[in-house]
């Protein structure tokens, strides 16, 4: 195989295989980049771990029933035996005075292990409720993680959409207007058409470019925003549906805003305040623990770790009771407990405050979507106006009826009837959303 042969055969596999990615590059719909954004995004990963460490509080506050086992032990080798005064007539001495004498050997070695159990303390009983409580208010805490990217990736792509609805927008008046430079420019040289004419269109075909390369680094931005978003690599190229211009109206229907995650949370951290309250109450009830105790001890007037004076080693072993009942702590307690009543008091606060701002950004959002709606009505109807008099404008000029300054402004109001409709949308868009969110609706799917 020669050179040449073999310079077209790697070309041809290097087309193929082009054409093979770009046929199988993936277009995302919503859906999927929400989806996707879920699985990937660092913020819901650090939720989920947040979960894990909640989690691990309960098994942490569960022990609390478990028994406990402690291995003690202790060397001890005294450089002076310490002496004990004893009365001197129990070994024969005066009446009335005192020996000293010792009792104890220069080494000892004691080992020991201890179980004690847990059989009333009202603090641990509360802890393992607060951790369950802890554990609704992390899984809230992810639900609201979550429906705000949700609503961030959707304000993304709905703005992306309607940017390449734009740019398809701006291409098919820069064809419109290619073909139309093209007839006038024969119109210019046969002097059937004025210079000023043709440049006014030239002016206006370069006005149309600009605003495109303009308009396609703004949707590189957005589609760069969304690829962060969603965990993709920027150099990855990504590819959306375009937006259904065929909207059906919202049904409001009524609306409960205790369906809100945020609400939902204030509710828990009242809740979360009482506990608190009932762990301070705790501390005025008695507890009570039992115990098992064995133990070995030996001794040796020689250092020695393991020798014992004639290899013995003394045992003893006891089980008891370990009760402690609070009684006076110089007011601690009670002012501890006051606190935590502030503390619920403050939560319930906040919680009509987060209510009320509730109500209110679901009447807003209500009214903004009302009023984008009609907006999105009017401007899809213009647009459609536009479009039927810049077709019979187009036809005119041919025919010339109507003259280059005159379809120059016709196009432009087309222009601006697309862009009015563009931001109508977009705007309809992100109120839908803002309404769901305001609603509680957003996190509804997932």
């Amino acid at each position: 195989m020669n050179k040449q042969k073999i310079i077209k055969l790697t070309l041809l596999n290097i087309f193929v295989l082009y054409g093979t990615q770009l046929h199988a590059q993936k277009t995302y719909t919503l859906e999927e980049c929400i989806n996707q954004t879920l699985t990937n995004n660092m913020q819901v990963k650090n939720a989920r771990l947040d979960e894990q460490t909640v989690n691990s509080q309960i098994t942490e506050a569960k022990s609390g029933f478990l028994p406990s086992v402690d291995l003690n032990g202790q060397y001890q080798y005294y450089i002076t035996i310490p002496s004990m005064l004893v009365p001197a007539e129990m070994f024969g001495g005066v009446k009335g005075e005192y020996a000293p004498i010792s009792f104890s050997s220069k080494q000892t070695t004691s080992a020991s292990i201890q179980v004690s159990q847990v059989l009333f303390n009202q603090k641990v009983f509360i802890a393992l409720k607060a951790a369950q409580t802890a554990r609704n208010v992390t899984t809230l805490q992810m639900t609201k993680t979550k429906e705000d990217l949700i609503y961030n990736v959707s304000a993304v792509y709905y703005n992306l959409q309607v940017l390449n609805e734009n740019l398809a927008m701006l291409d098919s008046n820069i064809s419109s207007m290619t073909k139309l430079l093209t007839i006038n420019k024969l119109l210019e040289i046969n002097n059937i058409l004025s210079k000023s004419s043709y440049k006014r269109l030239k002016i206006n075909y370069e006005n149309l470019k600009n605003e495109r390369q303009n308009l396609n680094m703004t949707a590189e931005k957005a589609a760069n925003l969304l690829k962060f978003l969603m965990g993709l690599p920027m150099t990855e190229a990504i590819k959306i549906n375009s937006f259904d211009s065929k909207d059906s109206k919202l049904v409001i229907g009524e609306v409960n805003v205790e369906n809100r995650t945020d609400i939902k949370l204030m509710n828990k951290q009242i809740e979360i305040a009482g506990l608190e309250k009932k762990i301070a109450l705790a501390d005025f009830y008695p507890s009570l623990a039992g115990m098992y105790n064995y133990g070995l001890t030996g001794y040796n007037n020689k250092f020695s770790l393991t020798k014992t004076i004639n290899d013995s080693w003394m045992k003893g072993s006891y089980v008891g009771l370990q009760l402690s009942v609070p009684i006076f702590s110089r007011f601690s307690r009670t002012q501890k407990v006051k606190q935590k009543e502030f503390g619920i008091q403050k939560a319930k606060n906040s919680y009509e405050l987060v209510k009320q701002l509730a109500l209110k950004e679901v009447s807003d959002a209500t009214n903004n979507y009302m009023s984008m709606f009609n907006s999105f009505e009017n401007t899809k109807r213009s647009l459609t106006l536009a479009k039927e008099l810049f077709v019979n404008s187009d036809t005119e000029y041919k025919n010339g009826i109507i003259s280059i300054s005159d379809l120059l402004l016709i196009q432009n109001d087309l222009t601006t009837a697309r862009n009015n409709y563009s931001n109508a949308m977009i705007n309809l868009r992100l109120a839908e959303i803002e309404l769901r969110k305001s609603k509680g609706e957003l996190a509804n799917n997932i």
